[in-house]
């Protein structure tokens, strides 16, 4: 399973820097390219901020935060990597979307977005705000869907494991006092 979310995390990365290599090598700042005429366009452009621009004048307050959340979401992975596939897929995606990003933040002072919906008034935005926001729709679907479900079982497990005050399977004995294997 470990495989798989490093798997998540690093081909998001990769994804993310390989468009944004293309883009870079092959259109000018500003330039526009019809991809889906009236639908979708390429459009190179810098952004220094967050989402939306966001920030733009205090870069490295947002890159301090962006880098403590990606690093709590990589903890969390680890520490929770069993717990649920669609919890951890979410989290993974998440974090290769904010490392693609970050890669660009610090090599350059922005990052590069390109992609811009012609049809509705929106961001212009990139392949790494797309793992972002399809990991956070999964991970709200997880918390609303079996976060719910899954507490209880926890709580119940945990109180199983402690109804004498102690867990068998960390205080050396098989739960009756005895010593394991005995």
């Amino acid at each position: 399973m470990l495989i798989l979310l490093f798997s998540i995390v690093l081909g998001s990365v990769a994804l993310d820097q390989i468009t944004k290599l293309i883009v870079v090598s092959s259109m000018k700042l500003h330039e526009e390219v019809p991809f889906l005429p009236g639908f979708i366009r390429f459009y190179r452009t810098e952004n220094t901020g967050a989402a939306f621009s966001l920030f733009a004048d205090h870069r490295w307050v947002f890159m301090v935060f962006s880098g403590i959340a990606m690093a709590a979401i990589a903890v969390i992975l680890v520490k929770w990597y069993r717990r649920h596939p669609l919890l951890t897929a979410s989290l993974a995606m998440i974090l290769g979307g904010g490392i693609g990003n970050m890669i660009d933040r610090v090599a350059n002072g922005y990052v590069v977005d390109f992609i811009d919906f012609q049809f509705m008034n929106f961001a212009v935005f990139n392949v790494a705000d797309i793992f972002v926001t399809c990991g956070s729709v999964l991970l709200a679907v997880y918390i609303l869907l079996f976060e719910a479900k899954a507490e209880p079982k926890q709580k119940a497990n945990a109180s199983e494991e402690s109804d004498d005050g102690t867990d068998a399977e960390h205080d050396g004995t098989d739960g009756t006092g005895n010593a394991d294997g005995q």
